[in-house]
């Protein structure tokens, strides 16, 4: 199949998930960061499946379709641009959770994922 189609595909799920999140936490700061760190979890443990299972397919699917579909880094800058509302804290804590995520999954992904013999 197309790599663009696949991409798109998983974009679509992944912007319908960040739209259902929405629905769930209508307030759009903690919305958007609610979303953004899902998807930064859930991109650092399937990266590690998909270095380690070599699925090439489905890693379009979901790395830069569905995850990135589903993180919004627009509306961080647009919050994040707003200096009487608190703006450059919410980015620092953007950064600062998603680095902490990241560095959180990465090690147990890659102790608890085999590598496909």
């Amino acid at each position: 199949m197309n790599p663009l189609l696949l991409v798109s595909f998983g974009g679509v799920a992944g912007t319908l998930v960040r739209y259902g999140i929405g629905l769930l936490i209508p307030q759009d700061r903690p919305g958007t960061l609610i979303a953004n760190l899902i998807g930064v979890a859930l991109a650092s443990a399937l990266l590690v499946l998909m270095e380690r299972r070599g699925i090439t397919k489905l890693r379009l699917i979901l790395l830069p379709g569905f995850c990135a579909g589903m993180t919004t880094f627009s509306a961080v800058t647009v919050h994040s641009i707003e200096p009487t509302d608190g703006g450059l804290l919410y980015l620092l804590t953007n950064v600062v959770l998603s680095l902490l995520l990241v560095a959180i999954v990465l090690p147990i992904a890659r102790k608890t994922i085999p590598v496909r013999e």
